[in-house]
């Protein structure tokens, strides 16, 4: 058991220095970059953007094991709903991030400050969005995972050890490092600026996850 939980612990791993970077980093540094973190909130944010990936994980090879393929047909089936909700919520984020304190609506206010401020749901929200997008190779390994094992505690622990294995990723170096940007980035007007360029990457990966529907 112990064994096979090690073997799953480095897929993950070898998920986490290549493909979860390439998923995950661009969203994830913009948004810490353009909330202008500390170095401890970008490694709070990481943790909790990647510890709610995790938790899918987790989910899916459980309810893979319990509903069998059905469980597959269904996120396969959904996929193209997941992709737009998805999508929206990050279109959503990147325009408050882009326009900041720009814009003085009172919806738009309201909503900047429920996701921006105190953004520990925001950064979870955004973990669980990538998390249960769908791609083959992930399909492939929690499939495998549902489908192999006997008890519903197999899959869980398994489940886990392929999420934390992906945890371990030179991304977490990157977030890291945007903390030392509002210290770089001093001038407002700059500031606005770099806020806007990182708005406008969230968007445009928002928007990428939407044309996928059609």
């Amino acid at each position: 058991m112990f064994k096979l939980a090690l073997s799953f612990f480095l897929l993950g791993l070898s998920f986490g220095l290549g493909p979860c970077v390439a998923s995950c980093g661009p969203l994830l540094i913009s948004y810490t970059a353009a909330t202008n973190k500390n170095i401890l909130q970008s490694l709070k944010a990481y943790l909790l953007f990647s510890l709610s990936r995790v938790l899918v994980y987790i989910g899916l090879s459980l309810a893979i094991f319990l509903f069998g393929q059905l469980a597959g047909y269904i996120l396969g089936a959904y996929a193209r709903y997941l992709f737009a909700l998805g999508g929206l919520f990050i279109v959503i984020v990147g325009l408050l991030v882009m326009f900041g304190k720009g814009v003085d609506f009172k919806f738009f206010r309201k909503l900047r400050d429920f996701l921006l401020k105190k953004d520990s749901k925001t950064i979870i929200i955004l973990g669980l969005i990538i998390g249960i997008l769908p791609c083959a190779p992930f399909i492939s390994i929690v499939s495998y995972i549902g489908l192999v094992t006997k008890h519903w505690w197999d899959s869980l622990f398994y489940g886990l050890a392929f999420g934390l294995g992906t945890v371990f990723s030179p991304l977490f170096i990157l977030v890291v490092l945007c903390g030392f940007i509002p210290r770089i980035i001093s001038q407002q007007r700059f500031c606005r600026i770099f806020n806007a360029l990182c708005g406008f990457i969230i968007i445009f990966l928002g928007v990428q996850l939407i044309r996928r529907v059609f």
